[in-house]
């Protein structure tokens, strides 16, 4: 944790963000919204991806990236990983990728500059799918129907979160063929 706040000051008071500020603060739709995540376990971490192939991947990155993010009541993460694993294991079923299982860092912000939430904890997992195809007619519902299930353990504080990303042209989250 320590490296993180020598590594952010190293970088935002550096020349290369200096000189591309303005076009990468114009791409983030939302700063504030900020989780420090960890993975739930060793093997549950995001995977170091590949660089892009220009070659081979010459329309770039490919798929969608999705995180479904768990309000957890306090000292609940453990407890709903265990519940919640036959919904993730229902998501592998259908096509998806799970690209990680992760929680919340619980530690004080050591780079003020970027501010993250304390409002947790969370429990978020992350998957990658191959197109919106893939999403509307495999995934979502899948999703949908795993709501009732996971809100009906008791262990979370509000309903769960699907946040729907799309990789850059040259980002290693990615689908893979």
């Amino acid at each position: 944790m320590e490296d993180r706040g020598v590594a952010n000051a190293a970088f935002y008071y550096g020349p290369v963000w200096k000189e591309h500020k303005k076009t990468l603060n114009d791409l983030m739709t939302d700063s504030d919204n900020v989780l420090l995540l960890r993975p739930l376990s060793p093997a549950r971490g995001i995977d170091i991806l590949p660089a892009v192939d220009p070659v081979t991947e010459a329309n770039g990155a490919e798929g969608i990236v999705v995180a479904q993010v768990f309000a957890v009541k306090a000292n609940s993460v453990e407890a709903f990983a265990k519940e919640a694993e036959a919904t993730f294991a229902s998501y592998r079923a259908v096509g998806a990728r799970e690209a990680g299982v992760l929680v919340t860092l619980d530690v004080s912000n050591n780079f003020p500059q970027l501010p993250i939430r304390t409002d947790g904890p969370y429990l978020v997992w992350l998957g990658i799918l191959r197109d919106n195809k893939m999403l509307e007619q495999e995934f979502a519902p899948v999703a949908e129907r795993s709501l009732s299930s996971l809100s009906a353990t008791g262990l979370l504080r509000a309903a769960p979160e699907l946040v729907i990303l799309d990789p850059t042209h040259r980002s290693r989250l990615r689908w893979l063929h």
